[in-house]
């Protein structure tokens, strides 16, 4: 299975105020798996997780949002965390770099309120995903299919509710599962 995503190149989208443990329990995983990891941000050179109820770890960016473009990743993954969500939706950047996955068709992972960004990248229209419940008002508003069971997939898209260690386990392992049957399928299409 981990052959499957031997050189792919990841990218994980974060502003400082990301939940630290989206990514590290990411990151962990797919660096054992021989993959690229680049972290994008709006941020200069450091941006600072969210650990429980205070700030977490300080991580360094790979590349800047402004400059960077979708075409050089396969995979876009964002981890959840409120001040992230936030920071990353006062820039054209971050709805022009998710976009370019979504059109593209390319994998794309949104870790629980996360999947704000497709309310905010105009993408959430027709789309099934799973989210926190109290997000379901907005999303449904802006088009989006509402999905009781976590996690969701719909096309290229992978979404889910991670408020704890379980849903977190669930979401990140079907995630791999995820990321490995698409980069199978693009590879036959090849």
């Amino acid at each position: 299975m981990s052959k499957s995503l031997t050189g792919s190149k990841i990218a994980i989208l974060v502003s400082n105020g990301f939940n630290q443990q989206d990514m590290t329990d990411t990151q962990k995983l797919l660096t054992s798996l021989g993959v690229s990891l680049k972290i994008v941000s709006p941020d200069q050179g450091l941006v600072n997780g969210w650990e429980g109820a205070g700030w977490g770890h300080h991580f360094a960016v790979d590349q800047q949002l402004s400059t960077s473009l979708g075409a050089d990743f396969d995979i876009l993954v964002v981890p959840g965390g409120q001040r992230s969500l936030d920071k990353l939706k006062t820039t054209a950047h971050t709805r022009r770099f998710v976009n370019s996955f979504l059109s593209a068709g390319k994998p794309v992972a949104l870790f629980d309120n996360a999947v704000d960004l497709l309310v905010y990248a105009a993408q959430a229209s027709g789309r099934t995903v799973a989210a926190p419940e109290e997000m379901q008002a907005a999303l449904v508003e802006a088009g989006a299919v509402w999905a009781e069971q976590s996690p969701a997939i719909d096309g290229a898209l992978y979404t889910g509710r991670v408020a704890n260690e379980e849903e977190r386990g669930v979401f990140i392992s079907g995630m791999l599962d995820f990321f490995v049957s698409n980069a199978t399928l693009e590879r036959q299409a090849a």
